[in-house]
């Protein structure tokens, strides 16, 4: 599967569950997804603050909201928020652009272990998410990123 093709599978399951909001962090890892997403789509530079603000839509709105990040350290930036979603049962959605797995342990720019990164803040498995809680989907893509 082309790597926007993944992408448009992904953004098309947390559609199907709701989610119409997106809240980008621009990067060159998530580009596959950023070429692909429609709807209500607000940039940020800044991850820790995408994420509140989707944290604020949830709360608003009633509904999921998704934050959409690339790879490395700005995963990591989505843990305050996520912990907040998590203790006040909101649906916040977490895509993550990776490096594909064969960099893990590497020292590679931008591999940091992403999977389980939220740990009991997040589920990783989409068809057990209540929807009560943070969603994980890290989404590993190689190169090239722009592939069809």
């Amino acid at each position: 599967m082309t790597n926007l093709a993944a992408a448009r599978e992904i953004l098309e399951r947390v559609r199907g569950a709701g989610v119409t909001d997106f809240c980008i962090c621009g990067g060159s890892r998530n580009a596959p997804l950023i070429a692909v997403v429609t709807g209500n789509v607000y940039t940020f530079v800044d991850e820790r603050s995408a994420a509140f603000f989707a944290l604020g839509r949830i709360k608003r709105d009633e509904r999921p909201v998704a934050v959409i990040t690339t790879s490395g350290t700005a995963a990591a930036e989505l843990l305050p928020a996520t912990v907040e979603a998590y203790y006040s049962g909101a649906p916040l959605v977490l895509i993550t652009a990776d490096r594909p797995a064969r960099f893990r342990g590497t020292a590679a720019p931008q591999s940091i272990e992403q999977v389980g990164i939220f740990g009991v803040y997040a589920t990783t498995d989409f068809d057990q998410w209540n929807r009560r809680m943070p969603l994980h989907i890290n989404v590993e893509f190689d190169e090239p990123l722009i592939d069809e």
